[in-house]
């Protein structure tokens, strides 16, 4: 189980990156209704990386105080 939630969190890292990465050519080409909805994908993976982080360091915590 901890594997698969280090993997989804580099994906949507990876997700978050593509998505900032498009943003910022559309901020290129003054396009800014994109910049913002990209902005705005760009945050939902980053903090969606982050909880799936959270959650695999809440897992190894309980996992430490049963084997007590």
């Amino acid at each position: 189980m901890k594997n698969k939630l280090v993997i989804f969190g580099v994906v949507a890292i990876f997700l978050a990156l593509i998505f900032g990465g498009i943003a910022y050519q559309q901020f290129a080409a003054e396009k800014m209704d994109e910049v913002y909805k990209n902005i705005g994908y760009c945050t939902l993976f980053l903090s969606i990386a982050v909880y799936i982080w959270h959650v695999k360091d809440e897992k190894k915590k309980n996992s430490l105080k049963r084997e007590r």
